[in-house]
């Protein structure tokens, strides 16, 4: 059947079919994601475009190793570069993310305020942190 995913269209499987139509495929092994990883990717859904250096700010350690994974599984991709001489590369989600993660788009996120205080306020603290922390 054809579905709406992400903001285009995929085919899947009617679930009657799954378990046959997945024999059909050989699939790798399956890695779950680090802590690290996952911490990265939320940062980079909520506050991206972002680059390794924010990232690493706002999380207190290097983001080289969770950005390369996330690169390398199609979860994040490059998203231009911040401005000035030797601007480092800035990260978005992409379309595989949305997908993997249920969503349509990123709006369909749960939003920062439902998690107990108001978003521009989390957003202020986030960048806090980043501006105290060395990079």
């Amino acid at each position: 059947m054809l579905e709406h995913v992400a903001g285009g269209y995929a085919f899947r499987a009617a679930r009657e079919a799954a378990e046959a139509c997945g024999r059909l495929f050989e699939r790798p092994v399956q890695r779950g994601l680090s802590q690290a990883a996952l911490e990265t990717l939320g940062i980079v859904a909520y506050l991206g475009p972002c680059s390794r250096p924010q990232i690493a700010r706002i999380r207190g350690v290097s983001a080289d190793s969770a950005v390369a994974g996330l690169l390398e599984r199609g979860l994040i991709s490059e998203a231009g570069r911040e401005t000035g001489v030797g601007g480092a590369v800035r990260y978005r989600t992409t379309p595989l993310f949305e997908r993997i993660f249920g969503l349509g788009s990123l709006s369909e996120l749960p939003r920062l305020d439902e998690l107990g205080a108001d978003a521009e306020e989390i957003r202020e603290r986030l960048e806090a942190i980043a501006e105290k922390r060395p990079a």
